[in-house]
């Protein structure tokens, strides 16, 4: 349960003292987003499908004014029994207002480590449920989809697919 740690952590950052949370931020940061728990995966190739389906994921986001969205990412184990650790850009959200809640859909782009000898892209999409705001504070729930080229451990052939994940928990904090 690694990744609680790295949830927790970055939960207490973000939930710092509100009056004290803009000087403990840089200038350019505009949000932080926390995201993952437990996660099951589906994966859809041409063929046989026996990879793990549980893991562990944890995902943090920061917003900024000047440089972009970025995101560190990590799943253990993933879905060869190794721990995947990665980073990338992440693009600005296209939201769609469903009445009281928001859509928010963003695509990211980066390296992840854990799938082959060496690290490989990592290309994601990923639908976020806008549920509750109050204030900075946004939640909700999130889920992804990646298309993904790794080496299978059993027989030792690379194989295509595409990998979607269940919901897993999203916290928002902005600093505006």
């Amino acid at each position: 349960m690694k990744y609680w740690i790295l949830i927790l952590g970055a939960l207490l950052v973000t939930t710092a003292d509100s009056a004290n949370a803009e000087s403990m931020v840089p200038s350019g940061i505009q949000s932080v987003t926390i995201e993952g728990g437990p996660i099951a995966t589906k994966h859809f190739q041409s063929g046989a499908e026996h990879f793990r389906e549980r893991h562990g994921l944890a995902i943090l986001k920061i917003e900024t004014k000047e440089y972009g969205n970025w995101g560190l990412y990590f799943l253990n184990p993933n879905s060869v029994d190794e721990t995947s650790v990665g980073a990338g850009y992440i693009t600005d959200p296209y939201v769609l207002p469903l009445g009281p809640v928001k859509l928010e859909l963003t695509g990211a782009i980066g390296l992840v480590t854990g799938y082959q000898d060496y690290p490989v892209p990592l290309i994601a999409g990923q639908a976020r449920l806008a549920l509750y705001e109050s204030g900075p504070w946004n939640a909700g729930v999130a889920m992804a989809v990646m298309p993904y080229f790794m080496e299978d451990g059993r027989t030792n052939d690379n194989e295509f697919g595409v990998v979607g994940t269940t919901p897993y928990l999203s916290l928002r904090y902005t600093f505006d």
